[in-house]
This record gives structure tokens, sequence and C-alpha cells, in this order.
């Protein structure tokens, strides 16, 4: 038995906060109580305890869209065997647990990579966060992302797509991923091939995502019945409320847009002196980038206000960035409006209840697993206190510690 003291626990249903309080911990990894100091001491005086002064204990963080082994942007991807991409999968998951990530879902790999880390992290190989996946993303032929080399499948009219569906599944996927928007109007798959995928999909048992970012690929998206919408950058108020009302769950990633829109203002500043460099098709992805932030700016605290379930995913493609910097999508949602407490229960239940383990993980509370992260200071006074990880616990285990 051990007991952890802070000066707060945030529990992460996006309501309760407890002062001085301290969460007991079973040989199991579950949480046995959250408890005032001083009861805790009482009713366990034989536990070991941690004292965290001046930190903040709250679930560990998920993650709901991650590329874990997203080699495809190195600069150097042409010497990425099969065996160096599964070594820059692994330093991954450990980077994530380092940003007090315990929980990731990644939603597009080369074929089989995630289920090979899966078998090592079972056999304790490898030290990761837990990890749920859709093996490779499903697109049309020609479709967004088609060259990143193993990741994707293509397919073509409803029987084709239900069969991609049934390869991923017997790859092992716990979930179903489709791409139907790339930097145009154009929706990349038609209704009916939609359709036929959440059909498939939800007819086998799993959940389904989807890559939708414009109009009218996000209304279709909704129409399909998918379980979560990634992205959709040019959701409409009225469509935010249709997700409502039938439970799907936004996941905005957000952080990588503004990530990739502030690499492209950037570029442009450099490349102003230098006459020619800044081409066409330069211009176009700038602009859509440009666009997307501009949207999210100016929507999101009226897409909030509908009550459409949002949830946090990152989206990380650029290399030299943080892998899952959960901690900077929750200050761009508190920036744009939501309470902190909301915030991180975005990031906490909302995304443990999409991934079907509301019961199981995702707040503190007795019986879940002590899937646990501390942080120096209050993330509720200043939200970049996500960013001090002072230790990560999974399943009781510590798994990082910063002294």
């Amino acid at each position: 038995m051990k007991l952890l003291f802070a000066d707060r626990v945030i529990i992460g249903d996006g309501e309760q906060v407890m002062q001085e309080a301290a969460v007991a911990i079973d040989e199991s990894g579950r949480i046995v109580a959250v408890d005032t100091q001083e009861e805790a001491r009482r009713k366990y005086s034989q536990a070991d305890v941690t004292r965290y002064n001046g930190c903040t204990i709250l679930p560990g963080l998920i993650d709901l869209h991650v590329h874990i082994g997203y080699w495809w942007s190195k600069p150097d991807a042409a010497q990425y065997t099969d065996g160096m991409i599964a070594l820059l999968a692994s330093s991954n998951l450990r980077e994530a647990l380092s940003l007090g990530v315990t929980t990731i879902r990644d939603v597009a790999a080369p074929d089989g990579l995630c289920g090979t880390l899966k078998r090592a992290i079972k056999k304790n190989m490898i030290v990761s966060p837990r990890l749920f996946e859709v093996n490779q993303g499903i697109i049309m032929t020609g479709g967004h992302g088609w060259p990143l080399k193993g990741g994707l499948r293509e397919a073509n009219g409803p029987w084709e797509v239900r069969t991609a569906v049934r390869e991923q599944v017997r790859a092992g996927a716990d979930w179903i991923k489709l791409m139907t928007s790339d930097r145009t109007p154009t929706p990349e798959f038609t209704q009916e091939e939609l359709d036929a995928a959440v059909d498939e999909a939800h007819r086998l048992g799993r959940k389904c995502c989807v890559h939708a970012s414009l109009q009218p690929a996000i209304q279709m998206a909704i129409d399909a019945g998918f379980d979560t919408i990634e992205h959709a950058t040019f959701l409409t108020v009225e469509q935010a409320r249709q997700m409502a009302e039938k439970g799907q769950v936004w996941v905005p990633t957000m952080v990588t847009f503004f990530q990739i829109a502030d690499h492209f203002k950037k570029a442009a500043e450099e490349q102003a002196a230098v006459k020619g460099l800044v081409n066409e098709q330069f211009m176009k992805q700038a602009e859509f980038f440009l666009e997307s932030q501009k949207a999210y700016r100016e929507n999101f605290a009226k897409l909030m206000e509908t009550r459409v379930t949002i949830a946090t995913g990152t989206d990380i493609v650029l290399d030299g960035y943080p892998i899952t910097p959960v901690a900077e999508e929750i200050r761009l949602m508190v920036e744009l409006g939501m309470h902190p407490l909301k915030a991180i229960q975005a990031a906490t239940q909302n995304a443990a209840e999409v991934l079907d383990q509301g019961d199981t993980f995702g707040t503190v509370k007795t019986g879940n697993l002590a899937d646990l992260l501390v942080v120096k200071g209050d993330p509720l006074a200043d939200c970049t206190a996500l960013s001090q990880v002072r230790e990560v616990f999974l399943e009781g285990v510590s798994v990082f510690a910063r002294t």
C-alpha cells in the first residue's frame, strides 16, 4: 500500500477538486481511496507515504490522435528500416510518458507496427503508455496521405472498404480509421463508402474515427455515424449540435494546426528575401493552415457551447516537436475559452470514455487503475503547470520521475 499526498487532487470529471488530499494505491495498482491526508493516514497507517509539496495530482493524460511511428517527415527518412521505425516508436512512447501521457490511440502507423509494440509491452520489453490502435488508416486511391508508405490502405467502393476494415481487424486493430478530406472541398470517399465503413466496423465490434477537416466531408462523416471526428476544422455550430445529439465526439487536434501554421509563417519570413523559393504549392499549404488556425480561434468557444463532447488529440507530424503535447492542447482550449477543469476533463475522463474505459481509468476515483500524473504547481491557476511533470504512474508503478 502506498499513499500519495499533494496540495490538491483534480479528479478529472470536470467538477471535483480536493485540497490537501491523498490517493491510496494498493499492490494491484488500483486506487482504494481518495481522501483527506489526515483521514488517509489514519486508515492506512502502515502505508508508504510520498509527499509532493506544491504539487497537483490528476489522472494521466490521454492522447486520442497519435502517429507513434511517424518516420515519413524525417530528414533522413531514406535510412529508416523497419528496425529503425520500431526503435523510433519505442523512443516516442517513452517520451509520451515523460509528458504525462499514460494512454494513446494511434491512428495510422506502418502495417503491423502497433501490434508488435503491444506484444513487446505485454512481454515487458518496453515501457509504454497504454496503447490502442487502428493499424493502417483507410483511404481512397490517391487519397490524403497516400505517399506514406505502409501506413495507409487504399480502398475503393463500399465492398472493398468493408474488406479493408476486415483486414485491419484481422491485424489486431482496436479501432478503424478512414481519411476523407485533403486540402480541397472535394470529399474523398462517397457517402456510400463512408456508410459501409461505419456499418462494417460496428458490425465487427469496433468503433471508428474519421479524418475530416473540410466541408462537405464533415457533414458526410456526421451522417455516416463515425464515433469520433478528427479535426473537423471548419465545423459549424449546427453540425456540433448534431454531433452532440448523436453522441459523436470531436477531437479537434488544434495544436498540430497551430504548429504547422506557425511553421509556415516562419518559413515564409525566411524565404521572403529569396526570390522564387515561395512557390504556388507552398502558398496553398500555408493558406490552408493559416485559415485553419483562424477558424479554430473564431469558432471554438461557440462550438463548445453546443455541449458537443470534446476530447484531446495532438496529431504531431512535424519533425522536432514532442510527440504527444496534450498539455499544449489543453492550454489552447483554455486560451480559447474552456474552463481549465473542463479542458483537463477532455484529456482524461472524456478521452477514457471514448475508449470505453471510463470505469477503468481517466478519473482519480476508487476502483480505477492508478494512472496518475503529478505536476508542480496548480494547473487550475496556470495551465502551463501541466508541462511541469514531476512523476507519472501507470497502474500504480512509477514510469517517469523528475527530481
